[in-house]
C-alpha cells in the first residue's frame, strides 16, 4: 500500500515538472507580441508594459519603424507609390526646366512681353521699343515709336524705393517727352508701381504727367493714362 502511495506521489511530482518545463516566461521586454499586448513589448491589458501610443505604427503619419515612406513600405502592408516622373505639363519647375514647364528639356519659353502706352495731349500712343536700365539705384523706364518723319520717347525716371507703391516725378526724378523739336520735362505727376519684383526684374506700374517744353516752341503738354509693363536690366 505503501509502495502505491509513493508511486502516486512520484507520479505527481513528475507531472508538475514536466508542465513547469513546458511554461514559456513572457516579458515586455523579450521583443515579441505576446500577453496580451496590443503591440510588440506595449498595451497589454494588464497594464505592466507600456502603452503603444508612441511606438512608430503604419498610421502614425512619420516616416519611421524601418518604414520606406510616411506610413507605407517596410513593416507596413502598404506599398509606397513611386513619385511621378518630371514632365513638360506638370505645372511643376523641374528637371533643369528654365521656367514652370517650359526651357531646359521642354519647349522654349516665351519671350517676355514688354508694353508702354499713354495718351498723350488725349491722343493714343503706344511704344514699339521699350525697355528698363537700373543704373546706381535710378530706374529708367523708356518706351519709344518710330515714324518716317520722327521718334516719340517717354522716360520715366524712378529714383524711390524699389518697391511697390505710387511715388512723385521730381525736378533730380523727372519724367520727359520728347517728339521731333519738343523737348519737355515734367512739373508735377506720379509714377505707381504695382507690381516690383526685385528677383525677376518685372515691374508693372501706371504713370501721369504734366510737363513743359523747355525749348519754349510747343507749350505744355499733358500725358495721362499711361501703363508699363517690363522687365529691366
Amino acid at each position: 500500500m505503501k509502495t502505491r502511495i509513493w508511486l502516486s506521489v512520484l507520479l505527481f511530482v513528475s507531472m508538475l515538472a514536466a508542465v513547469s518545463a513546458c511554461k514559456q516566461t513572457y516579458s515586455c521586454t523579450d521583443g515579441e507580441q505576446n500577453q496580451g499586448e496590443t503591440g510588440i513589448d506595449c498595451g497589454d491589458a494588464a497594464g505592466l508594459c507600456p502603452p503603444c501610443a508612441n511606438m512608430p505604427n503604419c498610421s502614425d503619419g512619420i516616416q519611421n519603424g524601418g518604414e520606406l515612406g510616411v506610413d507605407c513600405g517596410g513593416p507596413c502592408p502598404n506599398p509606397c507609390n513611386n513619385p511621378p516622373a518630371p514632365t513638360c505639363t506638370d505645372g511643376i519647375q523641374n528637371q533643369g526646366e528654365t521656367g514652370v514647364d517650359c526651357g531646359g528639356p521642354c519647349a522654349p519659353c516665351a519671350t517676355p512681353t514688354a508694353a508702354m502706352s499713354a495718351l498723350i495731349d488725349a491722343t493714343p500712343w503706344s511704344a514699339t521699343d521699350v525697355s528698363g536700365l537700373n543704373t546706381g539705384g535710378k530706374l529708367n523706364l523708356i518706351g519709344k515709336s518710330y515714324t518716317a518723319t520722327d521718334t516719340t520717347e517717354i522716360r520715366l525716371v524712378h529714383g524711390g524705393a524699389f518697391e511697390t507703391g505710387t511715388f512723385d516725378f521730381t525736378a533730380i526724378n523727372p519724367a520727359t517727352y520728347k517728339k521731333g523739336p519738343i523737348q519737355a520735362i515734367s512739373s508735377s505727376g506720379t509714377i505707381t508701381f504695382t507690381t516690383f519684383n526685385t528677383t525677376t526684374k518685372k515691374v508693372i506700374g501706371t504713370f501721369s504727367f504734366e510737363c513743359t517744353d523747355t525749348s519754349g516752341g510747343t507749350g505744355n503738354h499733358s500725358i495721362t493714362s499711361g501703363t508699363f509693363d517690363l522687365t529691366y536690366n
